[in-house]
């Protein structure tokens, strides 16, 4: 195997590293320290959301988030450097927007949450999955609710897939049902609105619709290409030497 058909998505996946890092948890930092309490969007979908039953077991989809997106982002790699670039164009554009979305319009699921029923009980009486559902809930907080980074995140994996042609069948399915699975997994879990969902699958979607035509993704990939040159981790995009070891 090339191994440089995955070592050079290194550099451009601690970019993105650092770009969840501010946007995400930076705003979450804010937001807490600064006592902010954001927009409650129940009233949107009201009866859809009233309808949604909380269903703690889909914590499990819900935490597989994190290692799925990893594995997305160099699956995509290996398979299309043009696929890599496009995708971390997707992301750049989309992480920043949602970080000044959730800077100047902060929104809050906190009375969401409470409908699951887990803050009228003792903690020390929860099950195992309870438990980590109401770790996910001390954890993550409840604001940067809208758009959902789950929802956008997963989405973008999803057209990672779409744009690479030579990635597998059975792997892209496989990207598919687990990031609508992790979608789901926000409404039954109770961290998400619909509208959160919404907005994020709209987002992905919007802006790859936007970027796709215009040649971004060949100068952000020129860029990484000649830091990746430097540090002798650069890939050709040649697949033919697939299973020629380095």
């Amino acid at each position: 195997m090339n191994k440089k058909r995955i070592t050079y998505a290194l550099i451009p996946f601690a970019v993105v590293g650092i770009m969840l890092f501010i946007t995400y948890f930076g705003n979450q930092w804010y937001a807490e320290s600064a006592g902010i309490i954001g927009t409650d969007l129940s009233v949107i979908f009201l009866k859809f959301n009233q309808w949604v039953p909380f269903i703690p077991e889909t914590v499990y989809i819900y935490v597989i988030a994190y290692p799925f997106w990893i594995f997305s982002f160099f699956y995509v790699a290996y398979y299309s450097k043009k696929g890599l670039y496009t995708l971390m164009v997707l992301i750049l554009i989309t992480f920043t927007v949602c970080g000044l979305w959730y800077l100047f319009a902060q929104t809050d699921v906190q009375s969401w949450r409470e409908t699951s029923g887990l803050f009228d009980r003792d903690p020390a009486s929860f099950n195992l999955t309870e438990k980590l559902v109401w770790m996910i809930y001390n954890s993550a907080g409840p604001r940067n609710a809208n758009p959902s980074m789950h929802c956008l995140m997963s989405w973008l994996s999803i057209i990672g897939a779409r744009i690479v042609k030579d990635m597998p069948k059975p792997g892209k399915i496989m990207i598919w049902v687990i990031g609508i699975a992790i979608c789901i997994s926000t409404q039954t879990m109770k961290q998400h609105y619909i509208i959160d969902l919404i907005t994020g699958i709209i987002l992905g979607e919007a802006t790859y619709w936007l970027i796709i035509k215009t040649p971004l993704a060949r100068w952000v990939e020129r860029f990484f290409t000649r830091i990746n040159q430097k540090v002798k981790l650069d890939w050709n995009g040649d697949t033919t030497s697939s299973n020629k070891n380095e």
